[in-house]
């Protein structure tokens, strides 16, 4: 039988809600799934989902000190058959942190002895390291699921990328965007790449059609602050808004590093009235607020490190629950909002016609209806987790 096991930085993570939708739907298809994460979370709040999650989770160990670090290493090298992959992969590790080989070291001796057939990483960086190396350790295959920050990002190695998803037995992109970036960055390396879009636990996310606009215009947005949310832009345009004589009640939920300085710029331009910074929020009162709100703003901008938005999930939960989504032309997202079918697409950075766009929802001239019927049509027919769990438990058990 099929083991699988999963391989996460960190776990549970109140932000990576796709990747506990896609074990839950897992488990319910019947998938035997354990959970290897290397590091603990340090999130003050957790989704309620998390405690449906069955699968065992085993923590790898840290090692801020050397001597630990060569005893793991040195366990490692004593056996019978990690040992003497351990010495032939020695002049590529050595290009990665110590603690980062005896992690993976660990992280093999595990998978053996729980009997694991099959890991799955999430993201071609920490996760996706040390899957290579617990793969080359023990001969066990590995799928991994590329994102953004892990192939986009300024910090991104190329070499470690191109190795990383050259010796997976699949490459899972998701989104179309993801896809053809990595067939360029990959070329000659034999990769195989296939498209697997994040999906939802639909029976949470149930469809109800948009009534009349409120007055104040009710407006969710909800992400980490962070640069590339471009949650700035949408208090401009709030800004431009209320100096228009429209009413707004505009709430962000979420927290990130530049949470302060978002609260600033809402200070400075005399909008405390007009929006309100919520912090961190479950799933569930994520999507309280979505069905609270009029329309939903994905103002995604690409950052000056070259990190970018995947695509949100965020985003297509709005879809399913029927709030218009107004978004921006990054990576994946012109893949779900048709601009004018389901929904309002922007260029990035756009400020003039996110003005516009939420001052037609804000005077009755955007047919909300017509948007979330047929963006809910698109998530039912792409982003069902029932579907993509089988999908990737047929592409493991395959390998």
């Amino acid at each position: 039988m099929s083991r699988i096991g999963y391989v996460l930085k960190v776990y549970p993570r109140f932000s990576e809600t796709f990747v506990v939708t896609e074990i839950l739907a897992r488990e319910a298809i019947g998938d035997d799934l354990s959970i290897y994460a290397l590091r603990p979370t340090t999130d003050a709040r957790f989704h309620p989902e998390i405690a449906r999650v069955q699968a065992p989770v085993t923590w790898i160990s840290r090692y801020p000190k050397g001597a630990d670090l060569w005893a793991r290493v040195a366990a490692g090298s004593r056996d019978p058959l990690i040992g003497p992959r351990l010495a032939e992969l020695l002049p590529v590790l050595a290009d990665l942190p110590g603690d980062e080989v005896a992690q993976g070291v660990e992280l093999a001796q595990a998978v053996l002895a729980d009997g694991i057939t099959h890991l799955h990483a999430h993201f071609a960086s920490l996760a996706g390291r040390m899957a290579w190396i617990a793969s080359r350790l023990t001969g066990v295959p590995y799928t991994l699921t590329t994102h953004a920050k892990d192939i986009y990002h300024s910090s991104v190695d190329p070499a470690w990328l191109r190795r990383i998803c050259a010796d997976a037995d699949r490459v899972i992109a998701i989104s179309r965007f993801n896809e053809d970036h990595l067939a360029r960055v990959l070329t000659d390396t034999g990769a195989r790449i296939s498209l697997q879009y994040n999906a939802l636990e639909l029976t949470r996310f149930p469809f109800t059609a948009p009534g009349p606009v409120h007055d104040p215009l009710r407006i969710a947005a909800v992400g980490r602050i962070v640069e590339k949310k471009g949650f700035h832009h949408l208090v401009e345009a709030v800004a431009a808004l209320v100096a228009s004589g429209r009413r707004v009640d505009a709430r962000i939920a979420g927290t990130g590093e530049l949470a302060g300085a978002l609260q600033a710029q809402v200070d400075a331009a005399g909008l405390g009235d007009s929006v309100r910074l919520l912090g961190p929020l479950p799933q569930n009162e994520v999507s309280e607020l979505v069905g609270w709100a009029d329309v939903f703003a994905a103002p995604c901008i690409p950052g000056e490190d070259g990190n970018i938005d995947g695509l949100p999930t965020v985003v297509l939960e709005a879809m399913a629950l029927g709030t218009p989504v107004v978004a921006t032309a990054v990576t994946g997202l012109p893949e779900v909002i048709r601009d004018g079918e389901t929904g309002v697409l922007l260029a990035p950075g756009d400020v003039d016609g996110l003005v516009e766009a939420l001052a037609r929802f804000a005077d009755g001239a955007q047919p909300s209806d017509d948007l979330a019927r047929a963006a809910r049509s698109v998530i039912e027919e792409q982003f069902d987790a029932r579907v993509q769990a089988r999908t990737l438990s047929t592409w493991e058990v395959a390998a």
